[in-house]
């Protein structure tokens, strides 16, 4: 008799099997000691990393360009964006200041704190910036106002704004004044007073009312935070914490203000809080719902506490395995508890099932333990390598976050097998099965689903044929971001900034070796229609400067009364701002204007004036004080604006700020040119669009939408290149162990058509694969082979020892319970990914729990009647 390969390596493992149960105290006593040594491990030594720059080689060349630019221009590197949201542009100006001013008293934690809002350099030449034909129109605007502007500049109070506004009214009234725009300055104090009536502390903006225009945008600022890169000195949890506390005073400070936080460092922080809840909500909630599936499908407690305790074991041991090995958890890998739990217990349901059966037939527990591993240790070895090979196909790939997974989840799948051949006999030993009374037959016959195997086969092939023709239209996404749950601050926020091409964050940019360079580059590229505009450092040099200063100079001798700056008058006591409201009340109530804008704001200054002294009579003193803060708070800055924005010079490329000067031209020289995309590029496929023009047109291009797309491309070839060494390896190792062409072409059909069906649904159900769940598909050839290959072994089995009118009764036995619950709980344990906030890890789990159904379905209905056929083909021939 020829004793093969195979058979020596069942007697071995017969043989390991003896050993661990003579010796079963001493084994589970050795276990316990490796575990706990093993969770001291991961309890000091593991950690988590949510960044996503990580997740792809250093090797790859986009990856290359960014670090390039990261080290030329390393204030641009992961800053912390702080964005302010107010009701008026005075209110996002003060609070931009403010929070600028504190942030810079701590230079340890925040080296480099830059706000262009509240830079001085911007605040003296903003109006050169502006166009011609804008700034005209500003300073007629001005004068229209300026003997308004001039009496508040000497009056910067209650009483002389409405004094002032008094005057304004009757000279409309008596014909010797045009109505102009006040009627817009009438209801915009109305709208301040009633806000002020009700306790509502809004103030009036003055900037707004000489502005041309009301841009949502003008009303955010956006100041970037470079946080100290000491860790050792500071956590980014604590200048996190601190950015915060900073913000919670300013927004309290100046009601109507939100301060919101983005950027790299708090995206990983939310992140990773989202994560780490997410991941252990998943991985408890995976442990009760296999818990609950063993009870429902073994029935035994003895079965399950053997089982749980062998799986509890493998999970620390593989924890530690990836604490001395790789020493972090990524994005990805971090889903590793869950998908372990999954994968680990198919072994032990596969064993105890077996144990069982055996123990049925009345044989005692150390020869049913025998039989068990020779009936079933070969196949779990060869699911466990399979199952490591789809793991490990992602360990050459440059797609570094799936080749750490790979190599902690793949070496985990023999840690599980080595636990479920050592722990699980042990446990089965000191805790053994008692012989139930045999079970009664089912009423219907398992089998009768396959009396028509060829109609099944025929109705799968429809089924795959349409799926084939959707599984073109599989999309992938590229914006990583899109993995994040939407309602996280940094999230929510930096989608909100990719609504404006003035703040989006999906620039493009290019180092120039010079400035001469780079202006040519930005010309070049500006008339693309894809680019909005091409921004560098002369960019900031406004143009048409004479023709604008003549403007300034012209104006400003008019608006002398306004830009001189006189002493101003003392404040007002109470019954001082009491007398000015009664007054201006009485002449809004009893003047007459022949304009129906005007009346109307008239009556309602009128209508809000009342209702505040009805409400003020209580304490009128603090009443009125308020109400002159809310309308004259913001008067100061713009005439302090106004007057220096008047006294600007001409500005050149030496007369521009240090701090942005460092932020577009390198310490080497080169010079910084930015593509502010013309499309919404949070799209994938215009972002898409936009990062492959750019990079047809100059090759060196960098920024996040050429590093998403070009990061994208890596995944896709790292997802084939995974595939293909998963399917080879497999394919020759089941060529290698089955040694039959029908076997092999059995075991791989199923998963073939789970795939497809997988992928078909992906594109039914709208979804898109992502950087997360593109690890499906590898894995399901690698997961899904196991029960196959259970499935395949035992009929072996069934036909080599059993009479031929019985040689179908595989299906009665254990194996198909084996693989109905494993997938059930793998099904579960994975499905508990799909509910974690997270859409990456919930994307991975909705797509395997799919995969894993797909795949059940295929092996106990498609295989089995492929074997049906297959059979009656072999008698019909003899």
């Amino acid at each position: 008799m020829i004793t093969t390969a195979a058979d020596r390596y069942a007697r071995m493992l017969v043989q390991w099997v003896d050993f661990v149960r003579r010796n079963a105290r001493m084994v589970l006593a050795a276990s316990l000691l490796v575990t706990v040594a093993a969770l001291v491990c991961v309890i000091v030594g593991l950690r988590i990393d949510t960044s996503s720059d990580g997740l792809i080689s250093d090797e790859v060349p986009y990856r290359q360009k960014e670090i390039a630019f990261d080290l030329a221009f390393p204030q641009l590197s992961g800053p912390t964006v702080i964005v302010i949201d107010g009701e008026t542009v005075d209110q996002v100006d003060a609070a931009d200041q403010a929070m600028t001013e504190r942030l810079r008293l701590l230079p340890a934690l925040f080296p480099d704190v830059y706000s262009p809002g509240s830079d001085p350099f911007f605040r003296r030449h903003g109006l050169l910036y502006m166009n011609v034909e804008a700034l005209e129109e500003l300073i007629n605007r001005l004068a229209g106002g300026q003997a308004l502007l001039a009496a508040l500049a000497e009056d910067p109070s209650l009483r002389g704004l409405f004094g002032v506004l008094d005057r304004a009214l009757v000279a409309v009234a008596d014909g010797d004044a045009t109505p102009g725009e006040l009627a817009v300055v009438v209801n915009r104090i109305a709208d301040v007073v009633e806000a002020r009536a009700d306790g509502r502390p809004v103030d009036l903006s003055w900037q707004s009312l000489v502005e041309t225009d009301d841009d949502p945008a003008d009303r955010r600022r956006v100041i970037l935070v470079l946080p100290n890169r000491d860790a050792d000195a500071v956590s980014d949890a604590d200048q996190l914490a601190t950015i915060r506390g900073i913000g919670a005073d300013i927004a309290s400070d100046y009601p109507g203000i939100t301060v919101r936080l983005t950027g790299s460092a708090a995206l990983e922080a939310e992140e990773l809080e989202t994560v780490s809840r997410g991941g252990v909500a998943a991985g408890i909630l995976s442990f009760l719902a296999v818990t609950g599936l063993l009870v429902v499908g073994l029935r035994s407690g003895r079965l399950i506490l053997s089982i749980m305790t062998t799986l509890v074991v493998g999970l620390i041991c593989s924890l530690a395995f990836a604490t001395l090995t790789v020493g972090e958890l990524n994005l990805l890998s971090v889903a590793f508890a869950v998908l372990f739990i999954g994968l680990a217990v198919d072994f032990g349901i596969h064993f105890t099932l077996r144990v069982r059966e055996e123990v049925g037939l009345g044989r005692d527990m150390a020869q049913s333990l025998r039989e068990a591993v020779e009936g079933v240790g070969r196949a779990l070895t060869l699911s466990a390598a399979c199952a490591a090979i789809g793991f490990f196909s992602f360990v050459p790939t440059a797609y570094r976050g799936l080749a750490e997974l790979g190599i902690i989840a793949g070496s985990s799948m023999f840690i599980a097998l080595l636990a479920n051949l050592s722990v699980l006999p042990a446990m089965l030993t000191l805790f053994p099965l008692r012989r139930a009374p045999p079970r009664a037959r089912p009423k219907t016959d398992p089998t009768t689903i396959y009396r028509r195997p060829g109609l099944i086969l025929v109705a799968t092939g429809i089924a795959a044929a349409a799926a084939l023709a959707i599984v073109p239209n599989v999309r992938f996404d590229v914006n990583p971001l899109n993995l994040q749950d939407p309602s996280n601050e940094s999230v929510a926020t930096i989608l909100d900034l990719a609504q404006s091409s003035r703040t989006t964050p999906y620039t493009i940019d290019i180092l120039a070796p010079d400035l001469a360079a780079a202006e040519a580059m930005a010309a070049a590229l500006e008339v693309e229609p894809l680019v909005d505009r091409a921004v560098t450092l002369s960019s900031f040099v406004p143009p048409e400067q004479d023709e604008k200063i003549l403007l300034l100079d012209d104006a400003a001798l008019f608006l002398g009364p306004v830009l001189t700056e006189p002493a101003p008058l003392p404040p007002p006591d109470a019954d001082e701002r009491q007398a000015a409201t009664e007054a201006l009340r009485s002449t809004l109530q009893s003047t007459a204007i022949d304009d129906a804008e005007l009346d109307g704001a008239m009556a309602h200054l009128a209508a809000a004036l009342t209702a505040f002294e009805d409400r003020a009579q209580t304490a009128p003193e603090p009443a009125y004080e308020d109400l002159e803060q809310g309308l004259i708070a913001g008067l100061p800055r713009l005439l302090e604006d106004l007057r220096a924005s008047f006294a600007a010079d001409a500005v050149g490329m030496d007369d521009l700020p240090l701090d942005l000067r460092e932020r577009w031209e390198a310490d080497d020289g080169r010079v910084r040119v930015t593509l502010y995309p013309a499309e919404d590029v949070s799209d994938n496929r215009a972002m898409r669009r936009f990062a492959e023009t750019m990079l047809a047109l100059e090759p060196e291009v960098t920024g996040t939408p050429v590093n998403l797309t070009e990061g994208s491309q890596v995944v896709i070839r790292a997802f084939r290149d995974a595939t293909t060494i998963t399917v080879v390896a497999i394919v020759a190792l089941l060529v290698i162990v089955l040694r039959r062409a029908s076997d092999v072409v059995m075991t791989l059909l199923p998963l073939l058509l789970a795939g497809l069906f997988t992928l078909a649904t992906k594109v039914i159900l709208g979804l898109s694969l992502n950087f997360a769940n593109v690890i499906v598909l590898p894995l399901l050839f690698g997961l899904g082979v196991s029960s196959s290959v259970h499935m395949v072994m035992r009929r072996r089995r069934v036909m080599r020892r059993r009479a031929d009118d019985e040689r179908h009764d595989l299906l009665r036995t254990s194996t198909p319970r084996a693989v109905l619950l494993s997938a059930l709980t793998t099904a579960a344990s994975f499905g508990s990914l799909a509910i974690t906030p997270h859409r990456g890890m919930a994307s991975m789990g909705l797509l395997l729990t799919v995969a894993i159904i797909y795949t059940l379905v295929c092996i106990l209905i498609v295989l089995p009647a492929m074997m049906r056929l297959l059979d009656r083909r072999s008698e019909g021939a003899s």
